[in-house]
């Protein structure tokens, strides 16, 4: 038998490959991967990797009979389908001395070009303040980015970093281009590009707002506040559990599957009614008080000015310049206490709704984990 990896959607898959000699394959057990069990778990119910018993090593897999796409879970297949190849190809060249054909392992469709296209135009457009393409670029990326690719950034995709569990380059280019270009891009640009011009989820969301929103209601500031400081929460919980069971699949609880491609856990369906619910009376519900992604872009966008700050310890200076004015001018430094504004039935809604979405995150990192 030979030990093989390739790249499924949440990062490598490793299969044991046996054959036989006459050129069959006698078996394939699959031993580790990156997957989200949900997936997983229909990908193996559909018979895979097993169901490849049987099958001649001197043609390739996906011609052969009994090979069928996985609505949902199509980059697990053809992970499982190449790590099985590369296995075929080591044994029938090296030990059978068999004709294999040559494997494929360069992906690039031309979806990915387009998508390259879109993330350079966005790129080019907000460096040189075209806002009035953004509304076009977002509507592309709904498109291209959501119901084509299903490629929205999930945090499950830096988890796959952190976990050193990324694809291969030429197996997933188009993963790097999206997922560590954009990383960079924010880094080194001090700006989350992604979140307000490509993606496909918030473009969504603001659609909704701007053609169905009729009330004109402003949340309680309190309500807000605390819903953002859950982001942490949950990006710290979705981490540690990327991390403890060494799965970055696990960590992605967003909805986006769900909206583009039809596919997620129960919790993820629910959580996606309410939000785009929501939506109708909050911009950007699910950014603004819950996404993993923005939050981590959002932090990675300020290094650069905090690295800046900390060098030229800016910082430092103006508050002691503040404190001097403060004391000359006989001015109470604190700020004044703004008075607060009271909570109305539309902000007990939203609290209401906040709440259970914090309960539907929790439900989808543990459905992720497949306990039930």
């Amino acid at each position: 038998g030979v030990i093989a990896s390739a790249s499924g959607y949440g990062g490598p898959i490793t299969v044991l490959t046996f054959v036989d000699q006459e050129g069959l394959i006698s078996n394939a057990l699959l031993l580790e991967d990156s997957e989200t069990p949900l997936y997983l778990k229909r990908v193996l119910a559909a018979g895979y990797p097993e169901n490849l018993r049987g099958k001649i090593i001197s043609e390739p897999l996906e011609n052969q009979q009994g090979i069928d796409a996985i609505s949902g879970a199509t980059r697990t297949v053809e992970g499982i389908i190449l790590a099985v190849e590369k296995g075929m190809y080591q044994i029938g060249q090296n030990q059978l001395g068999l004709s294999i054909p040559n494997l494929n392992t360069f992906y690039f469709q031309w979806q990915d070009g387009l998508v390259i296209l879109l993330l350079v135009t966005a790129i080019c457009a907000a460096t040189f303040k075209k806002r009035k393409l953004r509304p076009w670029i977002l509507v592309a990326a709904v498109f291209i980015l959501g119901f084509m690719e299903n490629n929205s950034l999930t945090i499950g995709n830096y988890m796959s970093i952190l976990t050193l569990k990324m694809p291969t380059f030429f197996e997933r280019p188009i993963w790097y281009v999206m997922v560590v270009g954009i990383l960079f891009v924010t880094l080194f640009w001090g700006r989350n590009i992604y979140c307000s011009w490509l993606c496909p989820f918030g473009a969504v969301q603001e659609g909704i707002y701007k053609s169905l929103n009729l009330v004109d209601y402003k949340p309680n500031p309190k309500v807000i506040r605390i819903s953002r400081k859950s982001q942490w929460f949950f990006l710290w919980l979705a981490a540690l559990l990327a991390l403890v069971f060494n799965n970055p699949g696990i960590a992605s609880f967003e909805p986006f599957a769900v909206f583009f491609n039809g596919d997620g856990n129960s919790s993820q369906w629910i959580m996606m009614g309410l939000i785009l619910l929501f939506a109708i009376f909050l911009l950007r519900f699910w950014c603004r008080l819950f996404c993993p992604v923005g939050t981590f872009l959002d932090f990675t966008a300020l290094c650069k000015g905090k690295f800046r700050k900390f060098l030229t310890k800016k910082r430092e200076n103006d508050e002691k310049a503040r404190a001097t004015s403060c004391q000359e001018k006989g001015a109470p430094c604190s700020r004044e206490k703004t008075e607060e504004m009271q909570f109305s039935n539309g902000d007990k809604a939203v609290a209401v709704g906040v709440f259970i979405i914090w309960v539907l995150i929790l439900g989808a990192l543990v459905q992720n984990l497949g306990l039930f």
